[in-house]
């Protein structure tokens, strides 16, 4: 995931070596009609991401253990998570990686990783993200993904929320 990652963000390095992050950028952005939630702090970096997969809250190189609606436990580690801004082209990239998701299914259990990546302008009001999301996942036998077959899927946030201010 790696090399994906790197073509992903156009190798720059992560954004804890930007000396000062743009502060319209920090908070909470949401994804319009879906689930996805990232916070964004003012040091650049990026907390925490609400993410589709288990509908779980997620943190960087934390494990993250939820229940299940049958009451079967499943968990998800975050890996590195990357926040970086463009000023000349308005351009936020965000990376967030899942080291290890286990979902416990009926029937089935989802055992693998997964790397989502987004990328795309904010606007001049700093409210609104548009942005492109690829997501590259191995999530074992019974969902393999074709490296022939990613896309980008077009998704946008609004900015709903300071750092540590509660999401309405």
């Amino acid at each position: 995931m790696a090399v994906v990652f790197c073509l992903a963000s156009g190798c720059n390095g992560p954004a804890s070596s930007n000396k000062a992050f743009p502060s319209f950028l920090v908070g909470t952005w949401q994804m319009e009609g879906g689930v996805w939630r990232i916070v964004i702090e003012p040091n650049g970096t990026v907390s925490s991401a609400f993410v589709p997969m288990g509908e779980a809250e997620i943190r960087p190189n934390q494990t993250t253990e939820f229940e299940m609606a049958d009451g079967s436990k499943s968990h998800i580690t975050g890996g590195e998570f990357l926040a970086e801004y463009n000023p000349s082209t308005r351009e936020l990239f965000v990376s967030i990686e899942q080291k290890e998701i286990y979902i416990v299914l009926p029937g089935y259990t989802i055992n693998g990783n997964g790397l989502d990546t987004f990328r795309g302008p904010v606007s001049k009001d700093g409210s609104t993200w548009n942005a492109g999301w690829t997501n590259v996942f191995d999530y074992g036998p019974l969902f393999p993904q074709d490296v022939n077959d990613i896309y980008t899927e077009p998704i946008v946030f609004k900015k709903v929320a300071e750092p540590n201010a509660p999401v309405k």
